[in-house]
């Protein structure tokens, strides 16, 4: 999660730990978070004041999450755009001051942000590399150093330096072994990440930044995109809300396949003032429909039988968030419905299976199969093979037709917090047959009569259930048929 300016350095305690639970429970493996030098250091000799600084990272390390730190915000009192011996020896020193107080915190550095906009020449920025590369590395050799995101600018012109032409001088100034990966921002709004587009950020990342690494004999570095994601509002260009949950698992999908991907930091949690639409909750609090789309993903890499399922992936089909009908191949298949009441079929292969907003029927097929109804009232039926159910949140009342503990099928309940009066992100305890009393009581519950197996939990402690998933026939089941 890439967070935008002050965005939890500003936030209250109690608002900072709620947002990093929120974190948790969407599967936030990274945090992305401006180190803002200019308040840190706001005086030439006065020394640091690090106690925002401390208090955010140390909650994230209390959260389980990594940090990529990014050195930003140049203080008024250097050249901004870092062409003085001064200015730059100032970042390299601050970055090792910094190296040296989060050492058992933070082992990833990013330097600077979207420097190919803001009047920082490549050679300028070469020799600052050079610098702040030196003094992290001397501190812990084993940190990981980030060039400055650069921001997806086609052409240069304007006073902005295009992304590639950028690289391309970095290299050219001695700057191509002052770093471990290539920071890029791939934002491709209003099109998507597939469309070939040469102004298209991801394909200007393809074949322009991957193309000047290669040429450099950097195969073996990654591009890290540190910044990803789309406006729903805004006063420039936007997009709607399942076109912006379209964007996060099309980038998901094709960096699946690239083998020098880094990590996909989305920008960002929630609308602010500042940068208006990006977020994945609105600026009252809503969830927009990327918030599902990213807790599925998100959560996919938290538990075993979830993490290999989309190697080769060989179809991949998604919604216009209107309501249809997906049908996927016998090779590993990826549909997505977002909104909508949508029908989605798997047939063979070992496939993902996204129902997303409304009233959704998936059926995975054969296979080994992947289902995440997302909020409503969904028709689950995994087909043979070992399936895994996957619920992200307790909207909607979800019924599975065809569950099978003999063929190893589970429900994936790690991504909803079992206990809503307790931060963080609770796993659920199994109690059978017993009555639900406490916050996070997990009980199975079987109606003979009706053939119908209940499958509840009370996440708040009053006894009532929250999560209701009905299960067609009479399943016994134990703590062994559930991901907690």
């Amino acid at each position: 999660m890439a967070t935008p300016f002050g965005e939890l350095l500003g936030s209250s305690t109690a608002d900072m730990n709620a947002e990093l639970a929120d974190y948790a429970k969407l599967g936030v493996d990274w945090v992305r978070l401006d180190i803002h030098w200019d308040l840190v250091q706001p005086t030439k000799n006065g020394g640091y004041n690090w106690k925002l600084v401390d208090k955010v990272f140390n909650a994230i390390d209390s959260a389980g999450m990594e940090v990529l730190a990014v050195f930003n915000n140049v203080p008024k009192w250097l050249d901004k755009t870092l062409s003085t011996s001064e200015s730059q020896k100032a970042l390299a020193d601050f970055a090792r001051a910094a190296a040296e107080r989060y050492g058992d915190k933070v082992n990833h550095w990013e330097i600077l942000n979207e420097q190919n906009k803001h009047g920082v020449t490549p050679a300028d920025y070469a020799a600052a590399l050079k610098q702040t590369y030196t003094a992290i590395k001397a501190v812990d050799a084993d940190d990981t150093v980030i060039t400055g995101g650069l921001a997806a600018v086609p052409s240069t012109g304007s006073g902005m330096w295009g992304a590639v032409d950028y690289l391309q001088q970095v290299y050219a100034n001695g700057g191509g072994d002052y770093f471990d990966a290539v920071g890029y921002h791939p934002y491709t709004y209003p099109l998507m990440p597939s469309n070939n587009a040469a102004w298209n950020g991801w394909e200007i990342m393809e074949t322009g930044i991957r193309g000047t690494m290669l040429a450099n004999g950097d195969a073996d570095k990654q591009v890290w995109m540190t910044e990803m994601g789309a406006p729903t509002s805004g006063s420039g260009v936007t997009v709607s809300a399942a076109e912006q949950a379209q964007v996060l698992s099309e980038s998901v999908a094709l960096a699946k396949n690239l083998s020098w991907a880094g990590p996909i930091m989305w920008f960002s949690y929630q609308d602010s003032a500042i940068d208006a639409g990006f977020g994945l909750l609105d600026s009252w609090g809503n969830r927009k429909a990327a918030y599902s789309t990213y807790a599925t993903l998100g959560n996919q890499d938290n538990n075993t039988p979830t993490t290999g399922l989309q190697a080769g992936v060989a179809n991949v089909q998604i919604g216009t968030g209107r309501g249809e009908l997906l049908t996927g191949n016998n090779e590993n298949n990826r549909l997505e419905g977002l909104g909508g009441n949508d029908t989605l079929r798997g047939n063979g292969g070992d496939d993902l299976l996204l129902g997303g907003d409304g009233v959704d029927h998936l059926n995975g097929g054969d296979g080994i199969d992947m289902l995440v109804g997302g909020p409503g009232d969904d028709v689950l039926s995994g087909g043979s093979g070992a399936d895994v159910f996957v619920f992200t949140d307790t909207q909607g009342r979800d019924r599975i037709n065809d569950f099978l503990t003999s063929s190893g099928d589970v429900l994936d309940l790690s991504a909803i917090d079992a206990n809503a009066n307790l931060a963080g992100n609770q796993a659920f305890t199994f109690i059978g047959g017993k009555y639900l009393k406490e916050a996070g009581d997990l009980g199975v519950y079987i109606d003979r009569v009706y053939n119908k197996t209940y499958v509840q939990a009370d996440l708040n402690g009053d006894g009532k259930y929250d999560l209701n998933i009905l299960l067609t026939g009479v399943h016994n089941m134990s703590v062994d048929d559930f991901l907690l």
